[in-house]
């Protein structure tokens, strides 16, 4: 609720700087966005923040939980998404409104204003964001504009950064956040909804550059070892992951359970999950039986239901994830990864309130045995289950990067943007960009030699 009346306040304060800094003569400006220099940061994070958050959990989320097999449509276009059928259009909106119009708008605009106001911290924090979103962005499409995506009315048809560019990118903006939030200045993070220290969001700095170091691991014979070198400085408990709780309102709360409330049971609980999750404690807080066999992932009251309430947190990555990365990593580079595999599982289950005595009964049956190939599709397998709900997309960056787990394609998954009939290896352009920024657009397509569904990006080549 705290958090919740802050922003209340911040927004009602924009929007009259909003109202009173519009310019009848503006060119390619929404009077609904920040601008301008009387705009402070203060105001600016709080709405990057929201988005940014929106962003890995509305939509593109849902995408990634239905290819993977944790939901599915059961009616309107939730059916045609579980047989793959997602076309330019589908896209267009969290692409132009939710990232290019949104937060990585808002993150650029952060970074320059900080600059010139030398508030290096708020820098730091919105660097961190901007390299989270363009994680995002580069893991669904591949190839995608970044160097000059926000020169306005200077540039409308930017061009496109290749994957690889744009993981250089990623790590770059890391270390660059690290080295504000470590500066010494009076001026603290300003506008951040989560209340995350300054040492947290390091930390958190650090957990995201081993996670965009391991998606590498198809391409970089060294990405475990780039990876494990940053954990030992990432977060080392749940309460270090940067919390950010939507609003426990039908107008601002988490998308998953705004999506449950406006269009009830169009998607539900996939059966493969409910089959996975069998014996497990964590499955009542996923998912509840519908009483025609299947299970529902949100029901309007039930306040079990985790990643399913209006004020359900969202987080860029979280304790579990990391000490998952360390897991894998570990195996990869010849060591043991026992320990930081029951870490993972651990904080995940402490999180979601499963009682220690069913946290213990469970952790007995986990072990890592045989060949490194067989442990990674162990730690992988479990991951699954432990990113239900906050993480799709990262489960859907794990499959397309190690095969695990070991999902079988919809049998009505054969279409014409996806020929082969796989579980989609990324998404298509919006239709925007074919018809505003139709050169760039086509040389991204040229360079990743395709543009269906079943075409691989650079970081995910086909296994």
């Amino acid at each position: 609720m705290k958090i919740f009346n802050l922003y209340k306040k911040l927004s009602a304060a924009l929007l009259i700087l909003v109202i009173s800094s519009c310019e009848h003569s503006s060119i390619n400006e929404d009077p609904t966005r920040p601008g301008g220099d009387n705009v402070p940061s203060l105001a600016i994070v709080p709405i990057m923040q929201t988005q940014t958050h929106r962003n890995l959990t509305a939509v593109l989320s849902r995408y990634a939980g239905i290819f993977m097999q944790q939901w599915e449509g059961f009616d309107a276009q939730q059916i045609a998404f579980t047989s793959y059928v997602v076309g330019e259009s589908d896209v267009a909106n969290p692409w132009d409104f939710g990232l290019y119009a949104g937060s990585m708008r808002d993150c650029d605009d952060i970074i320059k204003r900080t600059t010139r106001d030398d508030d290096v911290k708020t820098r730091g924090l919105a660097k961190i964001y901007m390299a989270a979103n363009l994680g995002l962005t580069t893991s669904i499409w591949g190839d995608i504009p970044y160097t000059e995506a926000f020169e306005g009315s200077e540039n409308l048809t930017p061009s496109y950064d290749s994957q690889e560019e744009v993981y250089i990118s990623i790590q770059r903006l890391l270390d660059e956040a690290i080295v504000d939030l470590l500066t010494d200045s009076e001026t603290g993070i300003q506008g951040d909804l989560t209340g995350t220290s300054e040492a947290d969001w390091i930390k958190i700095a650090r957990s995201l550059k081993a996670r965009f170091y391991l998606h590498q691991t198809s391409v970089d014979n060294s990405a475990a070892q780039k990876a494990l070198d940053q954990i030992s400085d990432g977060i080392t408990s749940n309460a270090e992951q940067g919390t950010f709780t939507f609003e426990n309102t039908q107008n601002g709360g988490h998308p998953a359970a705004l999506f449950g409330f406006q269009r009830p049971n169009t998607m539900v609980i996939d059966k493969n999950l409910a089959t996975t999750m069998n014996g497990d404690p964590r499955k009542s807080k996923y998912m509840v039986a519908s009483g025609d066999g299947g299970f529902l992932y949100y029901q309007d009251g039930n306040s079990d239901l985790f990643w399913a309430q209006l004020n359900s947190p969202s987080f860029l990555i979280s304790y579990a994830e990391t000490k998952f990365i360390e897991a894998e990593a570990l195996v990869r580079t010849g060591q043991d990864g026992t320990a930081a595999l029951i870490e993972a599982i651990t904080a995940n289950m402490e999180l979601l309130g499963i009682s220690a005595s069913e946290i213990d009964a469970y952790l007995v049956g986990v072990v890592l045995t045989g060949s490194i190939e067989n442990q990674i599709e162990v730690i992988i397998n479990e991951k699954y289950k432990a990113l239900y709900g906050n993480s799709a997309i990262e489960i859907w960056n794990d499959y397309r990067r190690t095969g695990y787990p070991d999902l079988t394609p919809n049998i009505n998954g054969v279409n014409g943007n996806n020929q082969s009939g796989v579980i989609p290896r990324r998404l298509l352009y919006p239709i925007t960009e074919r018809t505003t920024n139709s050169e760039s657009y086509n040389a991204a397509i040229q360079n990743q030699g395709g543009h269906l569904l079943d075409d691989d990006t650079w970081v995910y080549p086909s296994n």
